[in-house]
């Protein structure tokens, strides 16, 4: 299992998150609530190149866990370090206005303490705009370009979605908008002496 912070897989679209909720305007869903999870695991390895931890979690699971290049100043962590981590995860989308510009993705990180253990809290929104190839109501199906150029067809069965479905046409450019957040302590080390927090934010390319 691979969670890919601020860079979550695109056939997850809003066409096909089942938390989505529309709001009375047809052109946009509302942030929702996809994720929401706590674990307490063991961190098997630590790729400094590829950015990537491997860790375990109590049943033997292996998740990796990539973190973005604007990322700076989180707690550094080690083979053996034994951690509690919390995913967050909200999604929402925009049909974009003609002539707009690309959405920018952006990063923020910071570090410090939580009851003497190192903390760190990464919050990313990965912003990517899609462009509507065919729509085919009904039979529930929309094809689109994703940012990687690959071309997707989708069903969808959630009914909910069924009149934002009915608003799109082909042609149309989508943002969608995922906003990861992590937070993490490191459970087998403890501080002595004043704590102090330390912030930073970074902007990404913008996604095509």
């Amino acid at each position: 299992m691979t969670r890919r912070l601020l860079r979550p897989a695109l056939t997850a679209l809003l066409l096909t998150a089942p938390a989505f909720t529309l709001p009375a305007a047809p052109a946009s869903a509302q942030a929702v609530i996809t994720g929401n999870q706590s674990m307490t695991a063991t961190v098997e390895s630590v790729d400094p190149e590829a950015r990537s931890v491997l860790l375990r979690d109590k049943k033997g699971s292996l998740l990796t866990i990539t973190i973005p290049k604007g990322a700076k100043d989180l707690p550094h962590l080690d083979a053996g370090d034994q951690v509690s981590m919390r995913f967050f995860q909200t999604m929402a989308a925009t049909i974009a206005k003609p002539d707009s510009p690309l959405p920018e993705s952006t990063v923020s990180s910071a570090k410090g303490y939580a009851k003497r253990h190192p903390h760190g809290t990464l919050i990313s929104f990965q912003r990517q705009r899609v462009r509507i190839v065919a729509v085919d109501a009904a039979s529930h199906k929309v094809t689109f370009i994703d940012h990687s150029d690959i071309t997707r067809t989708v069903t969808i069965t959630q009914k909910v979605l069924f009149p934002l479905l009915g608003s799109l046409k082909m042609g149309d450019e989508v943002d969608v908008t995922t906003m990861d957040a992590v937070s993490f302590s490191v459970l087998n080390r403890t501080v002595n002496g004043a704590v102090s927090v330390t912030e930073n934010q970074g902007t990404q390319p913008a996604s095509h």
